[in-house]
C-alpha cells in the first residue's frame, strides 16, 4: 500500500497543529532585552523557527503559549499563517 506524503509547506486546509508546535524556551534573548523567556512557534518537519514573542514574565509567556496552541488546535494550515506568519516577529 502506498501513501502519500504531505509536502513540507502542507496542504492549506489541514490542522496548523500537523505541521507547528509551540514552546516556551527560558535563556539570553538579547543585549537590550537580557534575559527572558521566548514563546516559540516551530515547523517540525523542516525543523524551523517561523514565529516568537518575548516576555520577561514565565506567568505571561504560559498563557501566550496556552492560546497559541488554541489557535493552533483550532486553524487550518492557511488560516494559522495568515494570523501568525504574516505579522512581524516580535523578536
Amino acid at each position: 500500500m502506498h501513501g502519500r506524503r504531505a509536502s513540507a509547506a502542507g496542504n492549506g486546509s489541514e490542522s496548523a497543529s500537523n505541521t507547528y508546535k509551540v514552546r516556551i524556551s527560558k535563556g539570553f534573548v538579547d543585549a537590550s532585552f537580557g534575559e527572558g523567556f521566548l514563546v516559540e512557534v516551530w515547523d517540525f518537519r523542516v525543523q524551523r523557527l517561523v514565529y516568537g514573542e518575548k516576555y520577561k514574565d514565565l506567568g505571561q509567556a504560559m498563557r501566550r503559549q496556552k492560546e497559541i496552541k488554541g489557535d493552533l488546535d483550532n486553524m487550518n494550515l492557511d488560516r494559522f499563517r495568515q494570523a501568525y506568519l504574516s505579522r512581524q516577529s516580535r523578536f
